[in-house]
């Protein structure tokens, strides 16, 4: 037996490999072209500009920087009881107006450093929320 040719075993795999991707669809069609932004997408970016938080401060880490804790209360996706989620946020004080364990609302701004995206706006009621005022 003679072994086989280099080049003759090469152009048959790139000819079955030819055949192989000839059958397989497009990933991405006319009505779905990756450049084409989704309304999905254009909506998370409208809300995250306007985006207003409220919760209580729970460390100053700086002159100028403080951190938010905010929580909320999301049904458990498996069993139905309510379960308390919260979450961190750093955030801008210019005037230094509010300290550890006051209750104040945030708005989102431009990125001021790795973790501060949002700054002061006001300091709410100590029994109250910022949305009864």
């Amino acid at each position: 037996r003679k072994p086989p040719d280099s080049t003759t075993t090469t152009a048959a795999a790139a000819a079955m490999l030819t055949q192989q991707f000839a059958t397989i669809t497009p990933r991405f069609t006319a009505a779905r072209t990756p450049t084409a932004a989704s309304p999905k997408r254009a909506s998370l970016t409208v809300t995250a500009a306007a985006q207003t938080l409220e919760g209580r401060v729970v460390s100053v880490s700086g002159t100028k920087s403080k951190t938010l804790l905010v929580e909320r209360k999301v049904p458990h996706p498996k069993y139905v009881k309510r379960v308390n989620k919260s979450a961190k946020f750093m955030f801008h004080d210019e005037d230094d107006s509010c300290k550890v364990g006051d209750r104040v609302e945030i708005v989102a701004c431009r990125p001021m450093s790795a973790k501060k995206r949002f700054e002061f706006r006001r300091v709410c009621a100590s029994n109250g929320s910022c949305a009864a005022e």
